[in-house]
C-alpha cells in the first residue's frame, strides 16, 4: 500500500486527501457540528471572529501624540542679539543680495543658529552659521518666493537693499521660545468627517501642544504650520519642487511622492505683523519649506515656500 501512495502525484495526493477529509467530515460528526465545519471549509472568512471595531479618534490621538515636535516663537528680544526680523541684513563678506524676478527681494529675516539650539536645539539644523531670508513679492505661485542664504562666516555691518527694492520692513530684535508643535489633521492628510473624536479625546489632543492659538501672530521656526486654509503643505510642497499640480487636482497620490512629501520640514513660518508693516495678502502667512536631508547637510537652496490668507 505504501508503494501505491508513493506513485501518486502531488495533485492526486491533494484530492484524496481532501476526499478523505471530506469523508470524516460527513461521517464521523453530529449533525449541527458537521453542517457548521462544511460551511467553514466552504468559506472560512466570514465565520472568523470579527475584529474588535476601531476607534479612528483614539488611533489619531495617539500619533499626534508621537509626531510632537518642538517649534521656537520668534518673540521680541529685550536684550538686542543677532537674529531679528525685517530692517537690513548684516552680511559676512561671501554673501551678496539676491536677485530677484523683476526687482532684488526684501529683507525678511536673519537667525542665528548657534542661538536657536540654546537651550535645546532643532536636530535637523545645523548648529552653527547663520539664515537670510528674503521675500520676492513678484515670485508667488513660485517654490523660491522666499530665498534662503546660509553662511558660517562672521557677519559684518548692515548692508542697505539696492535702490529698486519695493518694501523695506522696520527691525524688531528676536529671541527664541520654545514650545510643542502638534500635526493638524490637514498635515496628515486626513478629512475629519472620516474621524470620530469623542469629548475625552478632543480634550486630549488639546493638551499635546503647548504652541499659542493658531489666530494668534506666530513668526515660528521649526514644527508644523498653522494653516490657514485647508491644505496638506507637505503634499503641495512635494508637488511644487517637482513641478507637478497641485495636489488638490490629483485624484490618488503615488505612494514614492507621499512617502518623500514626509521629508519636508517647516523652517520658517512668517506671520502678518502690523507693528512691522507685513502684511501677506489679507492678514496671510509664508511658510518655508526645506527637506530634512538637506537642512542637515546645510543646504537651503533648494527651500519651498507656500502662502495662505484669510
Amino acid at each position: 500500500m505504501g508503494a501505491a501512495w508513493s506513485t501518486l502525484s502531488p495533485d492526486d495526493l491533494l484530492k484524496y486527501g481532501l476526499a478523505a477529509l471530506v469523508a470524516v467530515l460527513v461521517v464521523g460528526f453530529p449533525g449541527q457540528i458537521r453542517r457548521s465545519l462544511l460551511r467553514w471549509f466552504d468559506d472560512p472568512a466570514p465565520h472568523r471572529t470579527p475584529s474588535p471595531p476601531s476607534r479612528p479618534g483614539l488611533n489619531i490621538g495617539v500619533r499626534l501624540k508621537r509626531l510632537v515636535r518642538q517649534t521656537l516663537l520668534l518673540v521680541p528680544a529685550d536684550l538686542a542679539g543677532f537674529s531679528k526680523l525685517g530692517g537690513d541684513p548684516e552680511f559676512p563678506p561671501d554673501l551678496e543680495w539676491p536677485s530677484g524676478y523683476e526687482r532684488p527681494p526684501t529683507f525678511l529675516a536673519q537667525i542665528d543658529l548657534w542661538a536657536l539650539g540654546q537651550p535645546q536645539p532643532i536636530d535637523w539644523l545645523p548648529q552653527k552659521g547663520r539664515l537670510y531670508a528674503f521675500y520676492d513679492p513678484d515670485g508667488h505661485g513660485c517654490a523660491d518666493v522666499v530665498r534662503v542664504l546660509y553662511s558660517t562666516e562672521a557677519p559684518g555691518p548692515p548692508v542697505p537693499p539696492p535702490a529698486n527694492v519695493k518694501w523695506r520692513f522696520p527691525e524688531r530684535r528676536v529671541t527664541f521660545k520654545s514650545c510643542t508643535s502638534a500635526p493638524s489633521l490637514e498635515w496628515l492628510n486626513l478629512d475629519s468627517s472620516d474621524v470620530d473624536f469623542d469629548e475625552k479625546t478632543l480634550q486630549d489632543l488639546e493638551k499635546i501642544a503647548n504652541a499659542p492659538p493658531p489666530d494668534d501672530i506666530q513668526h515660528r521656526i521649526g514644527g508644523y504650520p498653522n494653516e490657514i486654509q485647508d491644505e496638506c503643505m507637505r503634499l503641495s510642497c512635494e508637488h511644487l519642487a517637482r513641478n507637478l499640480p497641485d495636489p488638490v487636482w490629483v485624484d490618488e497620490i503615488p505612494p514614492a511622492v507621499d512617502r518623500a512629501s514626509k521629508t519636508w520640514r517647516l523652517l520658517l513660518q512668517i506671520d502678518s505683523d502690523p507693528e512691522l508693516k507685513m502684511n501677506f495678502g489679507d492678514g496671510g502667512r509664508l511658510y518655508v519649506f526645506v527637506r530634512e536631508m538637506h537642512a542637515r547637510a546645510g543646504i537651503f537652496s533648494k527651500t519651498v515656500t507656500l502662502w495662505q490668507t484669510y
